[in-house]
């Protein structure tokens, strides 16, 4: 292409659309998240060898442990947590593993290949305060030969909430957080008991469920892990004090 068959207004035209683009950037809210995936594994009869079905628990704490290399139930390493990265557009997604001594993520779990949401504006918000989404994600490799995550993918649902000045997720009060389709699709908080998290559940931005398969290596085995149930509390806003 020789610039010079160009004129100089459409020269002009495509400098400014260049520096604009380049100026756009989006905004993204980081929160603490809780895990609970309920898992099957290939497994056998014990007596006869014949194929069975093993279940298999996932939490959103043993998540990070694989992440970063180091066996299921590894406690030395509090400061760092389940977390999910969300834009403010509502175009794009990360589950992460935040370090609040370091206030920055440190490893991604899963990054997101498509993300679609529908937004809803209550009785008294000025403007959109609500969001349902859908999206895709591809599950990263981290960790290491003994202990990681190798890949996989997973179908995510959920809700959030928005601020209604900014259009960026954000974490309510509890007694706030309600959607009248909760029951309708299977949207529920988790306790500690289902995924421990260091401080009181008192805010929340939403919540999700998924479905997905997740390549696994634990103590030197590798196991693939189909998850036919699994289900995300969206908390509170990271960073926060420790």
């Amino acid at each position: 292409m020789r610039l010079k068959n160009w004129s100089p207004l459409v020269l002009a035209a495509f400098a400014v659309a260049a520096t604009t683009a380049a100026a756009i950037s989006v905004d993204f809210r980081t929160f603490r998240t809780t895990a609970l995936l309920l898992g099957i594994v290939q497994g056998e009869h014990p007596v006869t060898g014949a194929p069975a079905i093993d279940s298999v628990v996932l939490r959103g704490h043993q998540l990070v442990d694989l992440a970063l290399g180091r066996p299921i139930g590894d406690t030395s390493h509090p400061e760092q947590v389940l977390a999910l990265t969300i834009a403010c557009d509502l175009g794009s997604a990360e589950l992460v593993v935040f370090d609040r001594f370091a206030a920055r993520s440190i490893a991604t779990l899963a990054h997101s290949t498509s993300f679609d949401a529908i937004r809803a504006q209550g009785p008294r918000a000025p403007a959109p305060n609500r969001a349902h989404f859908v999206a895709r994600f591809d599950v990263d490799e981290n960790g290491n030969a003994s202990d990681g995550i190798v890949a996989g993918f997973a179908t995510v649902a959920g809700r959030l909430n928005l601020n209604p000045q900014t259009g960026c997720p954000e974490a309510v009060l509890v007694s706030l957080d309600r959607d009248p389709s909760d029951k309708r699709f299977g949207y529920k908080d988790l306790t500690d008991r289902d995924d421990a998290d260091d401080a009181k559940n008192v805010l929340r931005a939403g919540h999700a469920h998924l479905i997905g398969v997740l390549d696994l290596v634990s103590a030197g085995a590798s196991e693939k892990v189909l998850v036919p149930l699994g289900r995300l509390s969206i908390r509170r806003g990271l960073p926060d004090a420790l």
